[in-house]
């Protein structure tokens, strides 16, 4: 559940990543009049856990914004009377990032270990802002992650991070309303896109579902399931963009058919409007990750029992190729003075069935990419009330076995700034999804071009 809050996303347009050790400096100077290194914001939660710690024991600071992790914070501490760590919230998503920014270029701030999204860590791995958390033993549990997960937080034997939760999509319907009007969960695109053209003629009123061209994120998702994924970056300054190939291109005209059609809705995701959408029956189904049904859960009111997961449609008939949005990893920071006991608190969050146990219910309600957990049938037999007396989590689990790792670029948080001006035309039918394919191409190059970066298209 750690998808970021997209209206925080969006408000992050002053951040900017060198290649190099001039990221740090760059994201800084542009963020000067915000909060100074380490300060927390209103939201901050302070002390978890700290009452019941030893005065001699090693003090760690912490920085998350899932909710109810305090519970996690305060179990280790209790489990682990020689480390004390401090929960602070500063911020969920990028106004964190910003903090963490401020303080790598003061020199000081730094929490020990904080929560990072995937997409984000390859930023500060760049910069050198986080350590190698080889020497403490983190390869031990390499193999309780599923295989690709791992690979989104290390870089041969090298490990960044602890791999967090994760964010397996599935196609989340109605199923009262695909019964009403003769729909079954589509296996293909191809029959998406012909049930989605079937229901907006039976009512003009109804969708198969949005398309939100502004939420990168989940468009990359289902790009990278076509096998269109538009990066490739392994490290250093060389870096491949590619949003005008003929995979790119396809897979914008396929959806552009949809909008143009008006076969699908033009609404922002995971929004008050796109869940009251879904709840009056505008929109038959959610292209959603595992942790969407809890997202939905606070404004579903009508149709509360109704849901239903089943596997992303395929592009060819018989493939099995999942999908992963969203999800989070947790490194320790450069400025750490407690490196191996930061590790030991990053390793036990992420890799004991003590800590999952608390985050995988709510209110954290984390997906995980923890075998012992991921593959245990007492998780995958859970019940929702979103989803009645069927097993949602057992979809998504499948589908989190089968994802695939991709390269995220450094210039995520550029990217994902962008987006919002460079695909706000195709949200209000001004503009086609191939051109701004075509026009985020052009913006991408450019920036990373100017950031140091050796551009291959």
């Amino acid at each position: 559940m750690t998808k970021r809050n997209l209206r925080d996303r969006r408000s992050a347009g002053l951040r900017r990543y060198k290649a190099g050790a001039g990221a740090i400096a760059a994201l800084a100077a542009a963020t000067a009049g915000l909060a100074a290194p380490g300060t927390a914001s209103a939201a901050t939660v302070a002390n978890a856990g700290k009452s019941s710690c030893s005065p001699s024991a090693t003090k760690l600071t912490f920085w998350a914004w899932v909710p109810g992790i305090s519970r996690a914070v305060a179990a280790f501490n209790a489990s682990h009377p020689s480390i004390c760590v401090t929960l602070s919230d500063v911020g969920a998503g990028d106004p964190e990032y910003v903090k963490l920014a401020q303080a790598a270029k003061a020199g000081t701030g730094e929490p020990d270990v904080a929560e990072v999204e995937y997409d984000e860590l390859p930023s500060f791995e760049i910069t050198h802002s986080v350590i190698n958390l080889a020497p403490y033993g983190a390869n031990k549990v390499k193999n309780d992650f599923v295989p690709w997960v791992w690979q989104e937080v290390s870089s041969g034997s090298a490990v960044y991070a602890m791999p967090g939760d994760t964010g397996p999509m599935a196609t989340y319907y109605n199923s009262k309303l695909f019964a009403k009007y003769g729909l079954k969960p589509p296996t293909t695109w191809a029959q998406f896109a012909s049930e989605a053209a079937t229901l907006h003629k039976d009512d003009p009123s109804a969708y198969m579902t949005n398309f939100s061209a502004t939420d990168l994120q989940w468009v990359m998702a289902l790009m990278d399931q076509y096998g269109a994924w538009p990066f490739k970056y392994t490290g250093g300054s060389n870096l491949t963009i590619n949003w005008t190939g003929p995979k790119q291109m396809a897979f914008a005209n396929y959806w552009q058919k949809l909008l143009a059609a008006h076969d699908v809705n033009a609404t922002t995701d995971v929004s008050t409007t796109s869940f009251s959408d879904m709840d009056k029956g505008i929109d038959a189904l959610w292209l959603s990750s595992a942790w969407g049904p809890s997202y939905f859960a606070p404004d579903a009111k009508l149709t509360v029992g109704n849901w239903r997961a089943a596997p992303l449609p395929q592009w060819s008939a018989g493939q099995d190729v999942a999908a992963n949005w969203g999800g989070s990893s947790y490194p320790v920071f450069s400025q750490t003075k407690h490196p191996k006991q930061a590790a030991e608190f990053a390793t036990w969050l992420n890799a004991t069935m003590a800590s999952w146990n608390i985050t995988k219910t709510a209110p954290s309600s984390l997906f995980p990419s923890f075998k012992p957990l991921l593959q245990s049938p007492s998780f995958t037999s859970i019940t929702v009330p979103l989803s009645g007396s069927s097993h949602p989590y057992t979809v998504f689990a499948k589908a989190a076995a089968k994802a695939t790792f991709e390269d995220w670029p450094p210039i995520m948080t550029e990217a994902l700034t962008q987006s919002a001006t460079v695909f706000a035309g195709v949200m209000n039918g001004k503009e086609t999804l191939p051109a701004a394919f075509k026009s985020f191409q052009n913006t991408l190059v450019k920036y990373a071009k100017s950031e140091g970066f050796k551009v291959t298209t």
